[in-house]
């Protein structure tokens, strides 16, 4: 049976990884090639599982074939892959695992890049927490959500490092108080059980709830 995959509004690149009962397909589609954004795939099934992970473009050599004619140019390009080289150790890449079902030739499944930000304050507003984003796509068929059954981090450890880093430029004797509560946060919401029941209860979110939620994403990144 043939599907088509559709992709859209997502940085990272996407490795989608299809598993029915004629084994595993393994498939990377560079979002950055316009004419990529559609993938035809051939299941056995109506039914089987399809796992979406982020992956970073090669922004390395995007800028190395930038063409660098003056000082200008050069500042550009050093200034771009720093950037990006410290978005990907500072946003969490999120690879999950969909459930899909019930599919009829030609069907098209929709897939979306999302992402699932927690708030920069402690419930008691004391202190400013460090910012933590989960970055993942998700998947819909014929207008509804699929089912996500997994979720799990693909560059926990560098998130990690990133954000001692970043809470130790905050540099006082507060340190001694928020340093331990801030790298213990950022550990918890990094662990692949924590990321699995956040991502899997906003799945299975009705729409007014969702929106709540996507709107205090909308109001954190406008900010």
């Amino acid at each position: 049976m043939k599907l088509s995959l559709f992709f859209s509004n997502s940085l990272y690149n996407c490795e989608a990884i299809i598993k029915d009962t004629s084994g595993i397909q393994n498939y990377v589609v560079n979002l950055e090639d316009k004419q990529s954004d559609f993938l035809e795939i051939d299941v056995e099934s109506s039914n089987f599982e399809l796992t979406l992970i982020p992956k970073m473009p090669d922004y390395k050599s995007a800028f190395l074939d930038m063409e660098v004619q003056n000082w200008k140019d050069r500042l550009a390009q050093k200034v771009g892959n720093a950037l990006c080289s410290t978005l990907d150790k500072m946003l969490l890449r999120v690879g999950c695992t969909y459930m899909i079902s019930d599919t009829k030739e030609n069907d098209i499944i929709c897939i979306c890049g999302q992402e699932y930000i927690f708030g920069t304050f402690d419930k008691f507003d004391l202190f400013e927490l460090v910012p933590m984003a989960y970055m993942f796509f998700e998947a819909s068929c014929n207008g509804d959500l699929c089912k996500c059954s997994d979720a799990f981090a693909l560059n926990r450890k560098e998130v990690i490092s990133s954000a001692k880093k970043l809470i130790l430029i905050d540099f006082g004797l507060h340190l001694l108080f928020t340093y331990p509560i801030q790298i213990g946060r950022i550990k918890k919401l990094t662990s692949d059980k924590k990321i699995k029941r956040t991502l899997i209860k906003f799945n299975t979110l009705d729409k007014k709830e969702r929106e709540k939620i996507l709107n205090k994403k909308e109001e954190f990144m406008s900010r």
